[in-house]
């Protein structure tokens, strides 16, 4: 039980703050800090924790029993996990874009948004792919060593 929680918390922290960093770099060169300044700046207050709790979710749901059948199987739907990966962050990127696409401010807007929810969308489950992997890796070495201490 406390391996399934740790799978669950850590790779969806861990992704969240690496999408978080990169958000905090790119505000930092291109916007030079200023993007944090804005008076609707609810962003870490209320969209970070929501976001980090319906990753927690997803990770619970979807990602677990998928990252189980791939360990095991080596495909999903006929795709390996870096082309079900990778089909997820472009599908997921442009709903992004879609969802938060203004239309008055015109398509380059939707081109923009699309691109950056498919970059942090790569970094995330990039993370916490990673990041399970290892854990994984983690559990067999050391089941490993207790059979070999026995």
């Amino acid at each position: 039980m406390k391996s399934k929680i740790i799978a669950i918390v850590l790779p969806t922290l861990l992704g969240v703050l690496a999408v978080i960093g990169l958000l905090i770099l790119f505000n930092l060169i291109v916007c030079n800090g200023d993007g944090f300044n804005s008076p609707d700046n609810g962003f870490f207050t209320l969209i970070v924790p929501v976001t980090t709790i319906i990753a927690m979710i997803i990770q619970c749901v979807l990602t677990l029993p998928l990252w189980k059948k791939i360990k095991s199987k080596k495909r999903v739907l006929g795709m390996t996990i870096i082309q079900l990966t990778g089909l997820l962050c472009l599908m997921s990127g442009l709903a992004f874009g879609l969802v938060f696409w203004e239309r008055s401010f015109g398509i380059m807007e939707l081109i923009l948004l699309s691109l950056s929810g498919i970059i942090s969308f790569s970094v995330y489950w990039s993370v916490n792919l990673i990041t399970l992997n290892l854990l994984d890796k983690q559990m067999v070495d050391k089941h490993f060593r207790v059979i070999c201490n026995n």
